[in-house]
């Protein structure tokens, strides 16, 4: 199968979105699809997998935040369209516009993801966030009216996709790529040492709350440490909000970190923070998970993480603005052996469900029921038996793989 996909910020990507599509991208062209991306052009891009093109349009970056907008050029669009045999976008802005007004006129099907709620950019800039929701709403209603088939991360996020259109989503998880991650080897190494190993992985902006982990630090133990991954805005105001509270050898800045430093981090780490109230899925909290991490989620009805957490049960959601509980239900499993290893258990269990090669599988079923009801019957270069069959057979023997 063609696929075009079509984000304006990827390779390098930040955030939610971008990590869904390199995923998604990659976990396809294992199963043997032609996949073009339309992406917006990086000043350091970094490189695709091997036979995916990625056609870079001009685009520009919003002030100091992580979006990036790509200026549609009709003529290179139209190119790629009438090559694809499906079309998945990604961003939900004018890219994904032209680009769907264009597939609908060559009959080609369109899959909208959704990645993006309100709250992520209410939370920029409260003063103004009533009016941003009202302008945003309006261009998601009519955005996702042109597509054929919304997909979300999870089906919180789906009900999220209710205020702007009538149809009803499908969830498809980011997935992670389980080849990456590492068994924790980290209440190992509290034994050890004595130190107790927290972790948060993220981007520093007013959305993601990371400086309401430091009240939590003074009510924890001397020997409870936390390392803090990623860059952001708030960066500057977090290393001297350290400093201020007398926390530089208990709370570790580390900056952006690659993919293999990410890993090595959450390998290490006996429990993972999510204080985040902006997430429709959190690919990191998964990998924690998946790496034997359990979660503590704070309850925010606009995150998806508490009910990844209570799903899994591995970990526990905990009040926002009350860093003594906070504490207490941290230091309650961690010094608890025998649940903090049964936690653990459950967490890689659950995140081994989340193998980005059963998304794959899952989006693979999508576009093919959507090129078949355009075309009006299946085609023979799409029969099950010849396009799916094999690549099913090698996402079972994955599968087998992980439980194994």
């Amino acid at each position: 199968m063609k696929i075009l996909f079509v984000a304006d910020d990827v390779y390098p990507g930040f955030g939610g979105q971008a990590r869904s599509t390199e995923g998604h991208v990659a976990a396809l062209a294992r199963l043997g699809h032609e996949i073009r991306v339309l992406a917006g052009a990086e000043p350091r891009p970094t490189q695709a997998p091997h036979g995916v093109r990625v056609d870079r349009l001009p685009s520009w970056r919003l002030g100091a935040t992580q979006t990036r907008f790509a200026h549609p050029i009709v003529s290179r669009i139209a190119r790629h369209v009438a090559w694809a045999d499906v079309v998945h976008a990604n961003t939900p802005a004018a890219l994904t516009a032209v680009t769907a007004h264009l597939a609908r006129r060559r009959r080609v099907p369109v899959v909208m993801g959704v990645h993006t709620q309100l709250e992520t950019s209410t939370l920029h800039a409260p003063l103004v966030g009533p009016v941003v929701a009202r302008l945003l709403t309006t261009w998601y209603r009519y955005l996702f009216g042109l597509a054929d088939l919304l997909v979300t991360p999870t089906p919180y996020a789906a009900r999220l996709v209710t205020p702007f259109t009538d149809r009803e989503p499908v969830p498809v998880s980011n997935g992670i790529d389980l080849a990456g991650i590492r068994r924790s080897t980290a209440a190992a190494e509290a034994r050890e040492t004595g130190v107790r190993r927290l972790a948060f992985v993220g981007r520093l902006s007013p959305e993601k709350r990371p400086l309401d982990l430091l009240p939590l630090m003074h009510e924890l133990p001397e020997h409870y440490h936390l390392t803090i991954a990623g860059h952001g805005p708030l960066a500057g105001e977090m290393e001297a909000a350290i400093a201020r509270r007398g926390l530089q050898h208990r709370v570790t800045l580390a900056g952006f970190v690659g993919e293999a430093e990410k890993l090595e981090l959450l390998a290490r780490t006996e429990a993972f923070l999510m204080p985040s109230p902006a997430e429709l899925q959190s690919i990191a909290t998964l990998e924690a998970l998946a790496s034997g991490a359990p979660v503590f989620a704070w309850d925010y009805q606009s995150s998806a993480v508490p009910s990844l957490v209570r799903e899994a049960g591995a970990g526990a959601v905990v009040q926002p603005g009350d860093p003594r509980a906070q504490a207490g239900a941290i230091v309650s499993l961690l010094e608890d052996p025998e649940a903090l290893a049964a936690a653990s258990t459950r967490g890689r269990a659950y995140g081994r469900s989340h193998d980005v090669a059963l998304s794959a599988a899952r989006l693979e079923q999508l576009y093919a029921g959507l090129v078949s009801a355009k075309r009006g019957a299946r085609s023979p270069r799409l029969a099950a038996g010849k396009a799916f069959g094999p690549a099913r057979g090698r996402v079972a023997a994955q599968q087998e793989g992980a439980r194994t």
